[in-house]
């Protein structure tokens, strides 16, 4: 395994890390409302998504997949995901907290269409450009975005009670 992989790893374990406490402490009622905390916390994920980029192109092991199935189907995947990640973010003007609920455009089909498309990333990438262990290290990734979108679920049925119940019960993921 080469140096510069196992640092993107970490880099991108820490960043996933300091995300996933982040999110602990806003369901057990914890506030960020330090704009500081919030620049960091930005700086780490966006580095976090660097390294796991790099990742990708560093990764020490390559599937012996074809091109003419792992390609295709790998970038139908990844820009399916970023689609939803970006289809999100404008939705919702960006990424900071609302204070009502979002449910058009692409909120009208899917609850957490960022979290969706972080996860499709996270597999058609690696997929696309045959990165075993990249594709391997979903296994972390994917459980702790589970857990934000079950976070921040229970925080949303608190704020908006049966609306968003109501909400839930129409729409996927």
């Amino acid at each position: 395994m080469t140096p510069y992989f196992l640092i993107a790893f970490m880099v991108c374990l820490f960043a996933y890390i300091c995300h996933t406490v982040t999110h602990f402490f806003e369901y057990k009622g914890h506030e960020f409302k330090s704009r500081i905390y919030e620049k960091i916390l930005t700086i780490i994920i966006f580095a976090g998504y660097i390294a796991w980029v790099f990742m990708i192109f560093q990764d020490p092991i390559k599937m012996d997949l074809s091109d003419h199935i792992a390609k295709p189907l790998g970038l139908l995947v990844g820009l399916t995901g970023l689609a939803l990640f970006v289809l999100s973010a404008k939705a919702k003007k960006g990424f900071h907290e609302l204070d009502h609920l979002v449910t058009e455009g692409i909120y009208s089909k899917i609850r957490n269409p960022m979290y969706l498309g972080i996860i499709l990333l996270h597999v058609g990438f690696p997929l696309a450009a045959k990165s075993l262990l990249t594709l391997l290290s979903a296994i972390i990734w994917v459980p702790l975005i589970l857990m934000w979108k079950y976070w921040e679920e229970k925080d949303l049925e608190k704020k908006f009670g049966k609306e968003y119940s109501e909400y839930k019960s129409r729409t996927l993921f």
